[in-house]
């Protein structure tokens, strides 16, 4: 379940099976306007609904949601209880409701982006910055022209607060051009942003931890491939 900028819900429902070939499959089944309320009741209606318009209401075995409701929750309660009633032993009832791991993994790695907190946050408004005006691109790219070392040709890239893994990639790109964003403060005093040393060192042990998180995000959130078997030692 989703809510727009424009505070509209949406839901999307997607299945995951193995054909007669033992070859797995992803398709999204639904995806479709949701007016609240989003309550836990409602939420197991409209997707008891589209697993009958499907047919497969007696072909479910596990529900994985992220982890971020108590009406997820209640859901999968209320899903599971309707299933049941269909169901003559396909479902698993104990492991019925499988959390998500890639967004267990998503609440470590933002509770561990509290400590450096203010670092990432002159770190992204740097990019703002100099993404954000014609001029101070060429001023930057001045400053890249300007420090010797820079030989990358990688750009610099913002992220969405939500998405931690293309937090990891911003600060990957920007600690590259790291002498560039010192050099432009020196020549740019409306540029107040600039991290301090201080503050570029945190950011680099930041990449450093979020690496093998991101390593690990890319492994279990491929479907071309089976990731429950994966994700113990992982984690």
């Amino acid at each position: 379940v989703w809510t727009s900028c424009t505070t509209e819900g949406y839901i999307s429902l997607t299945a995951y099976y193995v054909d007669q070939n033992w070859k797995l499959h992803r398709k999204m089944l639904n995806f479709s306007h949701f007016p609240p309320p989003h309550s836990g009741c409602e939420m197991a209606k409209i997707i008891y609904d589209f697993l009958e318009d499907w047919g497969i209401e007696r072909k479910i075995f596990s529900l994985t949601l992220d982890n971020a409701s108590s009406n997820n929750d209640k859901m999968q309660d209320y899903l599971k209880e309707k299933l049941l009633l269909q169901n003559d032993g396909l479902l698993c009832c104990e492991f019925f409701h499988i959390r998500c791991v890639a967004h267990i993994l998503n609440l470590i790695v933002q509770e561990g982006l509290k400590v450096s907190g203010r670092a990432i946050h002159k770190i992204r408004e740097s990019i703002k910055c100099v993404k954000g005006s014609e001029g101070r691109m060429r001023s930057f790219k001045a400053c890249i022209a300007k420090v010797s070392g820079i030989n990358t040709k990688m750009g610099l890239c913002l992220d969405v607060v939500t998405w931690w893994n293309l937090t990891f990639l911003m600060l990957e790109r920007a600690l590259l051009y790291r002498r560039a964003f010192t050099s432009l403060a020196f020549e740019d005093k409306s540029y107040l942003n600039c991290p301090t040393n201080e503050e570029w060192d945190r950011g680099e042990k930041m990449c450093e931890f979020l690496h093998p998180f991101y390593e690990i995000t890319e492994l279990i959130s491929d479907s071309s491939y089976p990731t429950s078997n994966l994700y113990f030692m992982q984690v």
